[in-house]
């Protein structure tokens, strides 16, 4: 069996990470400010563990970053992320009119 190489396999770790509709719907809120998790739980329908799951995984791929402000963690996409390109072509395919104002204090990004 041949090996793969370890770019393949990184490249096939992030495509992993964006494989999930509400991780990709997730990204394409951050694309456009940052969230806190109280944001993301008001805009689906999943609990606020489901979300917070799904962000670890952005993050163990650094597709994501956060930054914490007293209580709140702010999380954005990671725009220093190697494949940022790919990711930002990606998400211009998709509307970004139905994302809110934040319900935490946020600065827009």
């Amino acid at each position: 069996m041949p090996r793969i190489n370890s770019e393949i396999e990184r490249m096939s770790q992030y495509l992993k990470g964006l494989s999930d509709p509400v991780r990709l719907d997730i990204l394409r809120r951050l694309q456009v400010r940052e969230h806190c998790v109280c944001d993301l739980t008001d805009a689906y329908t999943i609990s606020q563990p489901a979300i917070s799951r799904h962000l670890k995984r952005l993050r163990e791929q650094s597709i994501i970053s956060e930054r914490r402000d007293r209580q709140w963690i702010y999380y954005r996409v990671n725009r220093e992320h190697p494949y940022y390109g790919h990711l930002a072509r990606l998400l211009t395919q998709f509307d970004t009119a139905d994302v809110q104002t934040s319900s935490c204090t946020v600065a827009e990004i």
